[in-house]
């Protein structure tokens, strides 16, 4: 496969110099240090910024508003009280670093509980019957599914306890329909039928009283219509998104989320929780082929071995906004996670739609805790040893991942 090469070696060596501080690529260009964007005829490919380095900040935040209108980007403090507010659409905060509070009112509903149980006063709310036996029998048929699609059903019935169902199973239908899941038999195809008819209307739990929960970096906070109450002392990452975001839970904490790492790398502690997954054929318009889906984020342990080269369409298959991405490099141990010694990195491969280079040579980047790189649509990439909250625009869009095959890197 061929695949484009035409960064400068001075920009490889600039931007390995700058061990993940500010900094804005461009095909066939150096690198702009500062961190602004760069003048040239061809745009921008990446951009990398650190959380304590503001004028890198600046840069990083231009080149994705500019790629992506009615979007905003930015990072804040918190400390002491403070309501939080959405003027229009919605803003998706993740916690850096710090620790906090968010004030919880009776009568919220979350779909978190699927990773470690949720504290009690939430009650899980009843499931319909019809759903409760299709999951039962699903379950006696995980064992005429493979790989990644038996991965997807068995996570389904997983959360599955008695006759009540708890969590959030929208990322098992995008995996379905990622890997073309095909049922075994007729009983099978009426249980997808109505899991795509009514994912998101189970899974819920309800608070019975009001009061103070804790939340710590990695965490996940919506604002839309209802404000919310916060204190503490954190930084946190946040996306401003152009229209209201309704079909997810306020409230993303990953200690109550599913790990989907489907277990650990050798030397590596394996780790991959879905903050907010793509939502698959909801709010899907001819105008708007993305329906509800505006951004999607999810806290993974990348590790080398495992990890494989790939890239985002410019041309988002299905139509649509094309998808691009963005590394938010977390703290590891606030897990329990080690990274037995390993640097983390990240390789890229810039539009790899673009041109006829073959892929001998590519830009790495160091990264560090506090990191945050933009990639394009069309830009190749490959995380390495890193524990990364991944943001998508406008989320993990089925069938828009291609994978490069380049060789040592």
């Amino acid at each position: 496969m061929n695949i484009p090469m035409n960064i400068t070696r001075r920009a490889f060596l600039q931007a390995a110099a700058l061990g993940g501080m500010g900094a804005v690529g461009c095909a066939g260009r150096s690198l702009d240090m500062s961190g602004a964007s760069v003048a040239s005829n061809q745009k921008p490919y990446y951009a990398v910024a650190h959380i304590d380095d503001p004028p890198s900040l600046a840069g990083f935040a231009k080149l994705f508003e500019e790629g992506n209108p009615g979007y905003r980007l930015g990072c804040k403090a918190q400390h002491g009280e403070a309501p939080w507010q959405a003027a229009a659409g919605s803003r998706v905060a993740w916690i850096q670093d710090g620790r906090g509070e968010v004030f919880v009112p009776k009568g919220y509903r979350t779909k978190e509980g699927d990773g470690a149980p949720l504290p009690a006063e939430y009650r899980p709310e009843p499931a319909p019957e019809e759903w409760l036996k299709a999951v039962r029998y699903a379950a006696t048929r995980v064992d005429k599914f493979q790989g990644d699609v038996q991965t997807a059903i068995r996570s389904i019935c997983s959360r599955l306890h008695g006759n009540i169902y708890v969590g959030d199973a929208a990322n098992d239908l995008w995996a379905w329909i990622e890997y073309d899941g095909v049922a075994p038999d007729p009983q099978f195809a009426a249980f997808i039928s109505l899991f795509e008819r009514i994912y998101d209307q189970v899974g819920f739990s309800t608070k019975t009283t009001s009061g103070w929960e804790p939340v710590q970096p990695g965490d996940q906070i919506l604002v839309s219509e209802q404000p919310w109450r916060v204190r503490g002392d954190f930084r946190y990452w946040f996306i401003d998104t152009p229209r209201r975001l309704q079909h997810i839970s306020a409230l993303r904490r990953l200690r109550y989320l599913k790990d989907t790492a489907g277990g650990c790398n050798f030397q590596f502690d394996a780790f991959r929780r879905m903050s907010m997954t793509y939502y698959a054929r909801r709010g899907v318009t001819k105008d708007n082929p993305d329906g509800v889906n505006q951004v999607n984020s999810h806290f993974v342990n990348i590790a080398n071995e495992t990890s494989r080269a790939h890239y985002h369409p410019r041309k988002a298959v299905g139509g649509g906004k094309p998808q691009c991405e963005m590394y938010f490099v977390a703290d590891p141990a606030v897990y329990g996670l080690s990274m037995y010694g390993r640097k983390a990195g990240l390789t890229l491969w810039p539009q790899v739609e673009t041109t006829n280079a073959d892929l001998h040579e590519s830009l790495y980047l160091p990264l560090r805790i506090g990191s945050a790189v933009y990639i394009t649509a069309g830009t190749g990439h490959r995380g390495i040893d890193v524990f990364s909250n991944i943001v998508t625009l406008p989320g993990f869009k089925p069938k828009n991942q291609v994978f490069i095959h380049p060789g040592g890197h």
